[in-house]
């Protein structure tokens, strides 16, 4: 049974010193919502004394004809302080996390009153962010993603996230599942990834997409969100396609075929200086490569580098600090753990090309982009490592 509750997230003003994030690159505008989507189904992995409850924010393009503007905030003010806390630590500037905006569309009415008369039918696509960290620092990668159109839905997973804050005030915090010391077994991660995938299929429950229907989803992650995305592919085949964004993999999809001969599946891989699968400092990429060229049901898999990249770059905080104004203020450790060199902008064009791209082609809905064949003038620092 889906529970549905709105967190409402428009503010009708902002303070003058309040920062625009740019629209995206896409022939779309977007629309917002923000909710609580409980499974009252399944009890919480990580607390037995209720449903797993989950927080989500989803995309919708639209047609930039059929747009109101409107600026909504990109993180809630108590999320914003917990994660003041957390990057103070890097030099971050307090308080600059609330000061970020969103433009995102309200639609027009049409004459009659309603929202006139939809006909499209957007795939899905659904996003899981780093280990420990808010959806919300995703919202304009997600943004940019649906302006090419695409429904994106963002997952933060309770418990295993930093801080999720729920429609009614509750606020639960993260720390349940953690890296591995010393060379330990990943067990609390490979617990994670599977209640992340267990998130993932519930959302396409909630969508009404089933395996019989003939619609399918595609999943990408950033991080431990792409360990998830794969993992995500491993256990529901209602997932055509995943892309994981320079994430360390973990788990049974390490050495498990993906696909079947009814349901092919495809990935993509993206990774960023010194880390792809002829790195030996992490091998989990190596391996998993691998055990994608044995898999006979993976039909298409690519696996990209980009020059200059660092696993910050994948994330808004990379966006932020050049919106901001103050790449050239933050610390030579914050822009090497947490941003990376390449201006953001660049990143969300390359991003915004070569995402929906694969997608498109892996459900058929396109013929297969350029970007995806090899090198390309317009994109010179993007790789193709292996294929």
């Amino acid at each position: 049974m889906l529970l549905l509750s709105v967190l409402l997230t428009c503010a009708t003003a902002f303070a003058q010193n309040a920062i625009v994030l740019p629209r995206s690159t896409g022939p779309y505008a977007t629309t917002l919502a923000i909710e609580e989507w409980v499974d009252s189904s399944r009890v919480d992995p990580f607390n037995s004394s209720h449903a797993r409850r989950i927080m989500i924010s989803r995309f919708d393009p639209v047609p930039i004809s059929r747009c109101n503007f409107e600026q909504v905030q990109y993180m809630t003010n108590v999320t914003a302080a917990a994660e003041d806390e957390i990057l103070g630590d890097y030099g971050w500037p307090k308080g600059l996390l609330r000061r970020f905006v969103l433009e995102v569309c309200k639609e027009k009415c049409s004459v009659g009153g309603g929202e006139g008369n939809r006909t499209e039918k957007w795939p899905v696509a659904l996003f899981s962010g780093g280990l420990n960290t808010t959806r919300l620092f995703y919202s304009h990668l997600a943004q940019e993603v649906a302006s090419h159109g695409f429904i994106v839905i963002m997952i933060d997973h309770p418990y295993d996230t930093d801080v999720v804050e729920f429609p009614n005030g509750d606020v639960i915090f993260g720390g349940s599942v953690a890296s591995p010391v010393n060379g330990s077994e990943p067990t609390s991660l490979n617990f994670g990834l599977e209640v992340r995938a267990q998130d993932a299929s519930f959302v396409l429950d909630c969508l009404g997409i089933s395996a019989d229907s003939g619609e399918k989803a595609v999943i990408f992650g950033h991080s431990f969100g792409g360990a998830a995305s794969a993992t995500a592919l491993l256990n529901d085949k209602r997932f055509r396609a995943g892309i994981n964004l320079d994430g360390k993999m973990y788990g049974p999809v390490l050495n498990s075929p993906l696909g079947t001969p009814k349901f092919p599946q495809a990935v993509a891989l993206w990774g960023s200086d010194g880390h792809n699968s002829s790195i030996s400092s992490d091998p989990s990429w190596a391996t998993f490569w691998n055990t994608l060229n044995s898999s006979a049901n993976v039909d298409y898999k690519r696996e990209f580098t980009v020059t200059n990249a660092a696993h910050g770059s994948y994330w808004d905080l990379n966006i932020l600090v050049d919106v901001a104004g103050i790449r050239g203020n933050v610390s030579e450790d914050t822009l090497l753990y947490l941003i990376g060199p390449i201006p953001g902008p660049r990143v969300w064009e390359i991003l915004g090309r070569y995402i929906p791209s694969f997608f498109w082609y892996t459900l058929g809905l396109k013929g297969e982009d350029a970007v995806l064949k090899g090198k390309n003038q317009e994109f010179p620092e993007v790789q193709i490592l292996n294929e």
